[in-house]
């Protein structure tokens, strides 16, 4: 039997039930979202762009995004039409007031309803993130600031319309690197950070005010200091502001603290977040109130800091219950309390300072501290911050392979209950961080998803921005994570954020070869400056490589240092070519063209006999280098490198005279007094008329010294003399510094223990001191530092895994009040057992 084509309609006039469910069966079909839409055809757009006459600025600058992307991708000009009623037309609909009451500030959904795609999120961004996030969907990148992808498409098809609420992965999301501060990329890339400069266009951003480091700000101390010391640290047995924080049991820093927040709120209305948070160096109170606290806490220097952020949370909720309060868990605060827990408006912001940036936390025994510090706050508050690192803060410009750190810990940090992340990288005016541009459009992907490929994101951004180069430019950073990445795809080498990397010997000629590779297949100029920017990173690790000072014959000095400077001049040059203005933190470039220009060669004397060959640099601080034991080869000291601050002036053992045990050392001025192959003496003058004089002997397999403070000045002067060496550790991993303190107790430190930070100090004194000697130990190594007790009040000792391994062990005499002629001594030796 053969039907006609309107068979169905014929049959159901015979049959009318058969025609009520066909038509129910039609009406339901026509209600069925669309799962696909053409936005374009062939070039051609029925569609215009509507938001309401209420549409806020960044809801406006989404219709203007939306058509200027559109017509870019497709020469169809879509119409923007603001107004009260909706046009007769099919329609793009941008209106908040469609979006779900769950959205919040930033959430939105993509749907159709019937022939119109409504794109409505909640105020002030959540739309304009909508329609960014469609032009992602048709795959629109803003990888930097010039650099656009927008693919040429004669049909747009917009295939995900399911109307489900899409959210960020964090409520707070800024990669704080100096490329990713403009306003568009901000906004595109849909980041929402405090230094980002997104204004009311972009629906602002997550403003703090301050931003951190705010205790000095809350009660300067040049204005209550003088009149209340009271207010700030006791730290050794008296009331100080340098380097020092507030006393957090006083009840008049509370209510001082409360005002000045208030102060704040009242002067920056927008902002949301009010940062109380310690200074960026230790300096906690020491006082009796401060001390119960923290024992009340386990001990936890966090804990006193909680509590006064609490209360003053506490009284702003008063006033002021839409303002949320900050505070940090950072360096001495970073293990949690044991009771108090942060209140509803408070934020903590976890800094793992102390970790591995190659690996990922979790498989990271260099990082398991944190881990267990982020799992227990995680358990005491929904509403944690992180403050993440990503580069050498003393070398922004360094080769820092952790992409597949973070490629692993943005999304650990959402599974550990994290809401919000500060990434903290090269943040110099000018920019110019390694690999910063690429390193900014990753960390913003992820920060909106978690989910995100980070692989591929690479390859996507190397083929954009590098185009015919993106071959080599990948191999380079595939070389780069190999230096990092555990074997046996890796080399194995950890990061740390102000150490030089520990890169193969190999690496740099391949690097270098990579490089010129991608010069020569980049096909514009644009392409070949990106390409020779980024290459200033390998250049610089050669540069440093070339600083390295060693002994030879008589001389300590690079190997060849008129080439050096030569070198530095040449790349310097380059990098304000490419407006990079710092290398280091806080420090512009005439700060380096100030430390190459004073480099020189330095004379140096020698003590030897058939156990040890000791070299000394009078004019290096009066410092001894090198301690060769000849059975074995092995320096006793610990190996410098060129990249840390004041080299070559650093490590060795030396002595320093201070005001006290809290002060920084006083500036002197080394010289040769004397040499005779069994004695050296050298001779410091302290910039306030006091003098420093070593007398470095041998005796068998010992250096030892006797260092004289001596007040040459014409006035009395409180002092105290420091003698210190920095040690080579051997296997750091295994060593353990052993005494027997003079109270008798025998005394065994291992420097590195599971779940504590793989660096840290401690200072002893009274019956704790060691009794005269104390030895830094491992497998096969021993080496001992001897001193007269009776000359030594205080004793402290510090270990780091970052850079060269180093214990360093430091005698300080006692404290006087130096009259006009007298002297402190300290007796002091080095060997091998």
């Amino acid at each position: 039997m053969r039907h006609s084509a309107g068979c169905g309609f014929h049959c159901a006039g015979k049959h009318p039930k058969l025609g009520r469910m066909l038509r129910v069966f039609l009406i339901c079909l026509a209600a069925l979202p669309l799962t696909a839409l053409d936005l374009v055809k062939n070039g051609a757009s029925e569609y215009k762009i509507w938001i309401p006459v209420s549409a806020i600025p960044s809801e406006v600058r989404a219709a203007e995004e939306l058509q200027r992307y559109v017509e870019a991708m497709s020469g169809a000009k879509l119409e923007v039409v603001r107004g009260e009623r909706r046009p007769k037309a099919k329609l793009v609909r941008l209106d908040s007031r469609e979006a779900p009451r769950n959205a919040g500030s930033e959430g939105f959904i993509i749907k159709a309803d019937g022939k119109d795609l409504v794109i409505a999120g909640g105020r002030p961004r959540g739309t304009m993130y909508g329609v960014y996030t469609l032009l992602d969907q048709l795959g629109v990148r803003w990888y930097t600031k010039e650099v656009t992808k927008v693919p040429k498409l004669g049909t747009v098809k917009i295939a995900k319309l399911d109307g489900q609420l899409q959210q960020p992965a964090f409520e707070y999301r800024e990669p704080f690197i100096t490329e990713a501060w403009d306003k568009d990329w901000a906004a595109r890339n849909r980041t929402n950070g405090h230094f980002q400069q997104l204004d009311q266009s972009t629906g602002g951003r997550l403003r703090y005010q301050p931003f951190v480091h705010s205790f000095y700000e809350l009660l300067p101390p040049d204005k209550y200091f003088a009149a209340h010391p009271e207010y700030y640290s006791f730290i050794d047995g008296k009331r100080r502001v340098e380097r020092g924080q507030l006393c957090l049991t006083n009840p008049e820093v509370k209510r001082l603290g409360v005002e000045r927040v208030r102060q704040w709120i009242k002067e920056n209305p927008e902002a949301m977040i009010f940062s109380v948070s310690q200074n960026d160096w230790e300096g906690w109170c020491e006082c009796d109130n401060c001390k119960r606290a923290e024992q009340e806490e386990g001990g936890e220097h966090s804990g006193p800091i909680l509590r006064f952020v609490n209360a003053i949370a506490e009284e702003i909720e008063k006033t002021n219950p839409d303002k949320l309060i900050d505070t940090l868990a950072y360096w001495y605060t970073e293990n949690p309390p044991l009771k108090v827990r942060p209140r509803p408006n408070v934020r903590i912001r976890l800094c793992p300072i102390g970790v591995c940036e190659a690996h990922p936390y979790e498989q990271c025994p260099r990082s398991a501290y944190f881990m267990k510090n982020l799992r227990a706050w995680n358990k005491i508050t929904n509403q944690l911050y992180i403050w993440h690192y990503n580069t050498n803060f003393s070398h922004y410009i360094l080769p820092f392979p952790d992409f597949d750190e973070l490629a692993a810990n943005i999304p650990m940090y959402k599974r550990n209950g994290v809401v919000g992340i500060f990434l903290e990288g090269a943040y110099a005016p000018g920019g110019g961080g390694e690999l910063g541009e690429l390193r900014a459009w990753v960390m913003a992907r992820q920060l909106w998803d978690t989910g995100t490929d980070v692989d591929a994101a690479v390859n996507e951004f190397m083929e954009g921005v590098y185009g015919p180069a993106a071959k080599p430019m990948r191999a380079y950073y595939d070389l780069v994570h190999e230096q990092v990445r555990p074997a046996p795809k890796g080399k194995g080498a950890h990061i740390w954020i102000f150490a030089l990397p520990e890169y193969s010997a190999e690496f740099l000629p391949k690097a270098q070869a990579l490089f010129a590779e991608a010069e020569q297949l980049a096909k514009t100029d644009d392409v070949r400056q990106r390409v020779l920017k980024q290459r200033v990173a390998v250049d610089y690790l050669r540069l440093l490589d070339s600083k390295t000072y060693q002994v030879r014959g008589d001389v300590y000095a690079p190997a060849d240092l008129p080439g050096l400077k030569d070198q530095f001049q040449t790349l310097v040059a380059r990098m304000r070519e490419f407006g990079i203005k710092q290398i280091h933190e806080h420090n512009d470039l005439k700060y380096d063209e100030n430390d190459y220009n004073n480099l020189k060669a330095h004379a140096v004397v020698r003590l030897e006999n058939d156990r040890l060959r000791v070299e000394v640099v009078p004019a290096l601080s009066g410092r001894v280098v090198n301690i060769i034991d000849k059975s074995t080869g092995k320096n006793l000291l610990r190996a410098t490198d060129p990249s840390e601050r004041l080299y070559p002036d650093v490590g060795g053992a030396s002595a320093t005279a201070h005001a006290d045990y809290q002060a920084r050392p006083w500036q002197a001025v080394w010289s040769l007094e004397s040499a005779n192959g069994s004695e050296v003496k050298v001779v410091g003058k302290v910039e306030n008329g006091l003098a420093i004089r070593r007398t470095l002997g041998l005796d068998g397999g010992q250096l030892v010294s006797e260092t004289v403070l001596e007040n040459a000045s014409g006035k009395a002067v409180d002092a105290v003399l420091r003698v210190t060496a920095d040690l080579n550790p051997g296997d750091i991993d295994q060593a353990l510094v052993k005494y027997t303190s003079a109270d008798g107790k025998a005394v065994e430190r291992k420097l590195i223990r599971p779940e504590e930070q793989p660096t840290g100090n401690e200072t002893w004194w009274g019956g704790q001191l060691p009794a005269g000697e104390w030895r830094v130990e491992s497998a096969g190594w021993k080496v001992a530092n001897r001193f007269d007790a009776r000359q030594i009040e205080r004793a402290a000792m510090s270990f780091t895994v970052k850079g060269a391994h180093r214990t360093s062990l430091a005698v300080w005499s006692k404290s006087a009040k130096l009259e006009p002629g007298q002297t402190i001594q300290v007796r002091s030796s080095y060997g091998v057992d």
